[in-house]
């Protein structure tokens, strides 16, 4: 719960279907700005969490896709040419994040530590961070709502026990194998190797249902469960670099 009011990024899912792990370079831009920025690369790779080539790479996917508009080095008031490319965030992308009554849910929210390497465990993969996103978007909209009526019956102080006692628990949690595909753009293996590795991995979420599809067989709705006794362990290794940990 706490990193909701933490550090995260923002990920149309639109542009997940789409672009796939570029997708979390175009969050890091987003939390720069709803605009245009011409901050160096390496400012957009701190924001991401992720290596500058890895940047370098996404930047032409997302332009070529129409999420950005990559416009190169653009001239200052005074005419000269800045030592950096000018990125602007597209209509189609602050488009993508309006909510409607047919798809209320629009991006995923994806926690800074999610992104970084872990110790004894390494970088999530990006199928992990998809559908972790996904479950933090479900979450974050169930706080928002305890959050807006907040006195009137519900108490934001304890967010956790309202979702638990009065607005349905477990199952406001209960993800369809379709729905996961449609809304990360992931294949049916990949969600089901996600699921494993948030539940037997790093125990951020309690997976239950049918842990694998087999042939013929109908797969019903998973539960993947915030495990509230999950903890992410940041450890202060020198003033600009940390260590981080799971528990739980």
């Amino acid at each position: 719960m706490d990193s909701l009011r933490g550090e995260w990024l923002k990920l149309p899912l639109a542009a997940m279907r789409d672009v796939g792990p570029a997708v979390q370079t175009l969050g890091a831009i987003l939390r720069i700005t709803a605009r245009e920025t011409y901050v160096p690369t390496s400012h957009i790779a701190a924001h991401a969490r992720l290596p500058i080539a890895t940047v370098r790479k996404h930047i032409p996917i997302l332009h070529v896709h129409g999420w950005i508009s990559s416009r190169g080095r653009q001239p200052t008031r005074r005419g000269w040419l800045r030592r950096t490319c000018t990125i602007a965030v597209t209509k189609k992308t602050l488009a993508a994040l309006e909510p409607s009554k047919e798809n209320p849910i629009t991006y995923g929210f994806l926690p800074w530590w999610a992104c970084c390497s872990i110790s004894k465990i390494g970088r999530l993969p990006w199928c992990a961070r998809a559908v972790l996103s996904v479950v933090m978007g479900r979450l974050a909209g169930l706080k928002a709502a305890v959050d807006a009526h907040d006195g009137e019956g519900l108490d934001a102080d304890d967010a956790e026990g309202v979702i638990e006692d009065i607005m349905g628990g477990d199952e406001r949690f209960r993800f369809s194998l379709r729905w996961l595909t449609e809304r990360t753009g992931l294949d049916h293996k990949s969600i089901i190797k996600a699921k494993g590795v948030l539940n037997h991995r790093i125990h951020v979420v309690r997976w239950q249902g049918t842990p694998e599809a087999r042939k013929g067989q109908v797969i019903d709705t998973d539960l993947l469960i915030p495990n509230w006794n999950f903890r992410a362990i940041v450890t202060p290794v020198s003033d600009t670099r940390c260590r981080v940990g799971f528990r739980g």
